[in-house]
């Protein structure tokens, strides 16, 4: 498919530019932070919004110019994922439960982790698969996150199959990353992280990487960490294109 500027077959470009893919994940820290959605997209214009424990009962449908694509609802705290619907058409959405980790089963944790979207992109007339990711507290093992991990990919593959994928959201393993990335590599998937750290509680010593991006059919452009809100995480903006 071509258009004047404009190539699908060996990456997505309009006007002899890439087109880019902005992604912004934001863990709410149990909703604290939700009344910041509205500014930061004001702000930063994502065309995907991946956001975890938001409050279930008070999550819009619409956020600015993104629409909610799927959300959890079993349980007060919400995984969910918005998209821009001037750009993106929604094909199939799913709410995915991975392997129940001891926490969820002691605790009564979420039913769900994971989101996801078979969109179809009009910018660029592709198709991909997205998600928005919450995994397991530091009461597990760092092991059963990848198992998690793991389990989201399948799901996003069986939603898509061959198509280009990102996941973005708490991954809760800034410990051992590089196991993280050995282990996705293999996988066929990169991870996508920030400089520095995303997550700080105030008389903790806990600090980290912790809200990340896989992606499978794109190349990182930059990510970054914006300016820390109520949340005891700060936002992060990824910038993907669409991989030659």
């Amino acid at each position: 498919m071509r258009a004047r500027g404009f190539t699908c077959a060996t990456g997505a470009r309009m006007g002899g530019r890439p087109v880019v893919l902005k992604v912004l994940s934001y863990n709410l820290w149990h909703g604290r932070a939700q009344r910041e959605l509205e500014s930061l997209i004001t702000t930063h214009s994502p065309d995907i919004l991946c956001v975890q424990e938001a409050y279930s009962s008070s999550l819009p449908t619409r956020l600015g110019d993104l629409t909610l694509a799927s959300g959890t609802t079993g349980n007060r705290l919400a995984v969910a994922l918005y998209v821009r619907s001037d750009r993106f058409v929604v094909e199939a959405a799913a709410k995915v439960k991975l392997s129940i980790s001891r926490h969820d089963r002691l605790v009564g944790g979420t039913d769900h982790r994971l989101v996801t979207a078979r969109v179809h992109d009009t910018q660029t007339g592709r198709r991909l698969v997205v998600g928005s990711f919450h995994g397991t507290p530091f009461t597990d093992s760092n092991a059963f996150r990848r198992l998690q991990v793991d389990d989201a990919h399948e799901a996003l593959r069986r939603l898509g199959p061959g198509l280009p994928t990102v996941m973005a959201g708490d991954y809760n393993h800034p410990i051992l990353l590089s196991m993280l990335r050995r282990h996705l590599k293999r996988r066929g998937f990169t991870v996508a992280r920030t400089a520095t750290s995303t997550f700080h509680k105030n008389r903790s010593l806990v600090r980290g990487k912790f809200d990340l991006a896989t992606i499978s059919g794109f190349e990182v452009s930059r990510a970054e960490v914006l300016p820390r809100g109520a949340s005891d995480h700060r936002p992060v903006l990824f910038s993907f294109e669409y991989a030659r």
